[in-house]
């Protein structure tokens, strides 16, 4: 598999020469000109290995967007700031906010894919550590790692009891669980009130949708 590339800028030359560039290397590129709410959910969706950022992107502030990126995403992703700002506090800043790297531009691009392919060659050496357990199911992702739901880009932060029964139900989303089945699985004790889990369903469709739970009647809940 090709390895994917996320580039956000809003200076259509460099995007569509550096797309040319990178593609020529055997790379899959995806190209944003603006920080667009619809751009940075494409960015969730495709969870590219290595996002390159302008800090100058329309629409945002760079390095609040690599903070929001690292914070929020769940992303396995390696962010680079590719920027002509050569200032020690904005690079501060940035490595502050979590990037991976910090190009100074204009770059050789010869020197622009090696760098990229030693990060690629230390994603490859850490596959634990930059690979935290995520589960994805259509708008919903859910980071066992860190405790964190994401709905549409949304952070949401479920009570351990409900963030455990809506990991269950993602871990096999065709499945239709009892509620007997349910409390066994995430009290790990057999159940002597079913109607407790009826209570956590209700609270998690209040935060995440009420229609992402279907109730199978006189069975129990599966993923919508």
């Amino acid at each position: 598999m090709k390895p994917i590339i996320g580039m956000l800028s809003s200076d259509d030359s460099e995007l569509q020469s550096t797309q040319k560039l990178l593609k020529d290397e055997g790379f899959n590129v995806f190209t944003y000109s603006s920080a667009t709410e619809e751009n940075v959910n494409s960015i969730y969706k495709n969870n590219p290995d290595i996002i390159l950022l302008d800090i100058d992107i329309e629409n945002s502030d760079g390095v609040e967007l690599c903070y929001q990126l690292k914070l929020e995403n769940a992303l396995n992703s390696f962010i680079v700031i590719f920027t002509k700002h050569t200032e020690e506090y904005i690079q501060i800043a940035a490595f502050k906010a979590g990037v991976d790297d910090y190009i100074i531009k204009p770059i050789d691009s010869q020197i622009l894919v090696k760098r990229i392919k030693a990060l690629l060659k230390r994603k490859l050496l850490n596959p634990k550590k930059l690979s935290p357990k995520i589960l994805s199911f259509k708008n919903l992702k859910i980071d066992r790692e860190r405790y964190l739901v994401f709905n549409e880009g949304k952070t949401i932060c479920l009570p351990k009891k409900e963030f455990e029964m809506l990991y269950l139900l993602l871990s096999f989303p065709q499945k239709v669980f009892s509620r007997e089945k349910i409390y066994q699985e995430v009290w790990k004790k057999k159940c002597k009130n079913t109607r407790v889990i009826d209570v956590h369903i209700r609270k998690i469709r209040e935060q995440i949708g009420e229609k992402t739970i279907n109730t199978v009647k006189g069975v129990g809940y599966q993923l919508a």
